[in-house]
């Protein structure tokens, strides 16, 4: 469990750095083409920002619950998928907003 615990602490430590620097104007980190037909970069910035640090943030949780044993490892992974699940649907509706779509 330690293992899991370690991979998931940092891909969610990673994941909520980009979404925080995302959140804070960073845009550049998601690829052009999905953010070329962005014309409020603030607010875009902000929603992806949050939809990605979501992800970071259920990933940690994650990883906490993991630590209460062997026998809690269903739910470490339900709420792993759970709150990423989540987050990506927030990111879909935040791309349809902002740039007319996923893959306009």
């Amino acid at each position: 469990m330690l293992l899991y615990a370690i991979i998931f602490y940092v891909c969610g430590a990673l994941l909520l750095a980009a979404g925080i620097a995302i959140w804070f104007g960073k845009t550049g980190l998601i690829h052009y083409y999905h953010r070329q037909n962005v014309k409020d970069h603030k607010g875009y910035g902000r929603g992806m920002g949050i939809a990605i640090s979501g992800m970071g943030i259920s990933s940690c949780l994650s990883a906490t619950v993991s630590f209460l044993g062997e026998e809690w490892i269903g739910l470490s992974i339900g709420v792993f998928f759970v709150g990423f699940t989540v987050m990506f649907i927030f990111a879909w509706l935040v791309q349809k907003k902002y740039n007319d779509g996923m893959f306009s």
